[in-house]
């Protein structure tokens, strides 16, 4: 064909055809391809968000198992920080008189309706040992089904606590005080009971179950007067 003859002139139908195609229609592969990067977008977010969750749950962890921050105040009203559990204070005298005079209210004020919930702070401050031993006490002695039967609530008193020794690993304290026994009954009495309780306290290290940093090893009662 020379250059010179002129070209044969295009088919009016394939010129219709493609003048009937949709130019301003996405092609598949493009919506396809924004739906993976969208979808490569929620796994990473997804993947980000279990990553934080489990850090926040490691060091929650790590924060729970760490020893309290123990502020102590000297007579002078001077506050010490001590952050350090392997610097912590030795247990103060009147640390342990608090922690007795606790223990003594849960452990014998005991109330026909508040019983269970008293018992159960008492035993958290006892070692494993005596644990064992103060419910077999409980047991032989019938106190808790004579404080149910006869709807009792006790009034505890203490009037002296004294450390009597002081020894590396046990402290050895002694108790006095009087409890009043009376019943929700109309018709019920009042007994008045004095005692001393000689107490042999455990000294543990401080946390969070034990910020006494003290557990009692062995509790004995004598009772010297009841009417």
């Amino acid at each position: 064909m020379s250059l010179l003859t002129p070209s044969k002139p295009a088919n009016p139908k394939e010129t219709a055809k493609a003048g009937d195609l949709p130019l301003e229609t996405p092609a598949y592969y493009e919506v396809w391809g924004s739906l993976e990067q969208a979808n490569k977008a929620l796994w990473v977010g997804l993947w980000f968000a279990i990553t934080v969750a489990l850090l926040e749950l490691v060091l929650l962890r790590v924060q729970l198992h760490r020893p309290p921050v123990v502020i102590r105040v000297d007579d002078a009203g001077q506050a010490q920080l001590v952050a350090d559990p392997s610097r912590q204070p030795p247990v103060s005298e009147a640390e342990i008189k608090n922690f007795l005079t606790l223990f003594e209210k849960f452990f014998t004020e005991l109330n026909c309706y508040t019983y269970n919930a008293d018992l159960k702070v008492a035993y958290s401050m006892m070692t494993k040992e005596f644990q064992s031993k103060a419910s077999e006490q409980f047991k032989r002695g019938g106190t808790l089904e004579t404080l149910k039967g006869n709807q009792a609530k006790t009034t505890l008193t203490l009037t002296e606590i004294k450390v009597l020794k002081d020894t590396p690993v046990f402290l050895d304290c002694h108790v006095k005080g009087y409890r009043e026994i009376e019943s929700y009954k109309t018709d019920g009495s009042k007994t008045e009971v004095v005692f001393e309780d000689d107490i042999i306290l455990k000294k543990v290290p401080r946390s969070a179950a034990t910020p006494y940093g003290v557990l009692v090893q062995d509790w004995l009662e004598s009772l010297f007067k009841k009417s």
